[in-house]
């Protein structure tokens, strides 16, 4: 259900003119329809598309107003440590199979 869920907040969004740019982070020809709707439905929106290391879809591609694809570094930098600590001293641990 996340592509189906993703594709009506998109729709959603466009319609209560949320944006202007919309940036998926996603390589699933299954979103293809919907962003075709946002170009065809608002000429003046874009979507355009993040594509996760070795997820390259040349038909989402082809569908959005740009694209890049973004690097494994790029991915590793950006996240948090194994481990956090809250304010309260709680400790919040990246799950074992995340490592």
């Amino acid at each position: 259900m996340t592509d189906v869920n993703i594709a009506t907040q998109m729709l959603i969004d466009a319609y209560q003119d949320r944006f202007d740019m919309a940036m998926l982070i996603s390589g699933d020809s299954d979103l293809v329809p919907p962003v075709k709707a946002i170009h065809t439905l608002f000429s003046q929106k874009r979507v355009f598309v993040v594509f996760p290391p070795k997820r390259h879809n040349s038909s989402v591609a082809l569908n959005a107003k740009g694209s890049i694809v973004i690097g494994r570094k790029k991915l590793v930098d950006s996240q948090f440590p194994d481990e956090l600590m809250k304010k309260d001293g709680y400790i919040l641990r990246k799950p074992s199979d995340w490592l």
